[in-house]
């Protein structure tokens, strides 16, 4: 007798126990489907959660659901800048090729009427009444020309934009590191800014190299170019550029170092992000982008970029390339 009502004890608490176990898988499943509708309503809120398995469970899910939350919102920041900055570009594209096609009419409408003028009979005109007609025809055409010229630049800038834009968006970014002498990257950007630094009155100066390292010299060139171009753009008048090698160990180090207006400590880091741009140049041309798709070229290359600077004092970006390829590893990257 004794002996079954035990056994009916027992029985009595395994059922209590798989009921309970069943009710608190209830619960667990009912807080973890609430916190996926808040993910996917996009609310959430602080949770106290003991320190037992389940809801160990539970804060590593909160805090994956928060973190991709946090993703989407900042791929949506970044996707209504891209807009934004598309929609911008296209706008400020309208002013420039406006004023290209009237002053090419314009310009070609004088020329057709110096030449009509060339084929009527010549009369008589005071010496004086022709140089002036000529002075102020020359000084038509110089304007024109200088006109067309500031413009063609805008527009230049705006498709090169639209281009480093594009390829950041696509990840067209695809390298093909190889080891081979880095003199080619310094004779493309003594041809690429040498004028537009004689422009400014800025000493520009690349000192030759017979260093090698592993790289792909397209991509490392834009690279460069993107630093040397804010390097001209953020120095002064009457500044200097310089650009070097210097060789290390593991690393071969390319120096790109301005007398500009410097970079506070505290925006070092932020210069390499996207879309960011100091308050101090926000009236300068630009887009925020140059650094960040520098950066990431020279990561796919397994490089890295590092920028020293003081305010008033100008800035050194230092582009590290690896000496030697790495074993075992592949440096291609989409």
């Amino acid at each position: 007798m004794v002996k079954n009502i035990l056994i009916l004890f027992l029985l009595l608490l395994s059922a209590a126990a798989v009921l309970h176990y069943r009710q608190k898988e209830k619960r667990l499943f009912c807080r973890l489907q609430n916190m996926l509708d808040e993910a996917i309503a996009g609310t959430f809120r602080d949770r106290h959660l003991n320190e037992t398995p389940e809801s160990a469970f539970e804060s590593s899910l909160w805090r994956y659901l928060c973190d991709n939350q946090a993703a989407c919102r900042q791929a949506a920041v970044q996707k209504a800048q891209v807009q934004e900055i598309i929609s911008d570009i296209a706008h400020q594209s309208m002013t420039p090729v406006s004023n290209i096609m009237l002053y090419a009419q314009l310009l070609g409408e004088e020329m057709q009427m110096a030449a009509e003028k060339e084929r009527q009979p010549e009369q008589v005109q005071p010496a004086a009444e022709k140089s002036a007609q000529a002075a102020r025809r020359e000084a038509f055409l110089l304007e024109g020309i200088s006109v067309i010229t500031k413009q063609s630049e805008k527009l230049d800038f705006l498709i090169q934009s639209l281009a480093k834009l594009s390829r950041m968006e696509t990840g067209m970014i695809s390298v093909h590191p190889a080891k081979q002498c880095i003199q080619p990257v310094l004779d493309a950007l003594k041809q690429q800014f040498g004028l537009k630094a004689a422009e400014k009155n800025i000493r520009f100066t690349v000192e030759d190299s017979s260093e090698t390292a592993v790289f792909d010299c397209k991509w490392t060139i834009e690279a460069a170019a993107n630093l040397t171009e804010n390097a001209i753009k953020y120095t002064p008048q009457e500044g200097a550029v310089r650009i070097r090698v210097i060789p290390y160990a593991l690393f071969v180090r390319i120096d790109i170092s301005d007398s500009g207006i410097g970079i506070a400590q505290s925006e070092q880091a932020a210069v390499f992000g996207r879309f960011y741009r100091s308050a101090k140049v926000c009236q300068t041309q630009g887009l925020g982008i140059g650094l960040y798709l520098a950066r990431e070229i020279i990561r796919a290359q397994k490089g890295y970029i590092k920028v020293s600077s003081e305010i008033g004092n100008g800035s050194t970006f230092s582009i590290f390339l690896l000496r030697k390829e790495m074993q075992n590893e592949t440096l291609s990257q989409k």
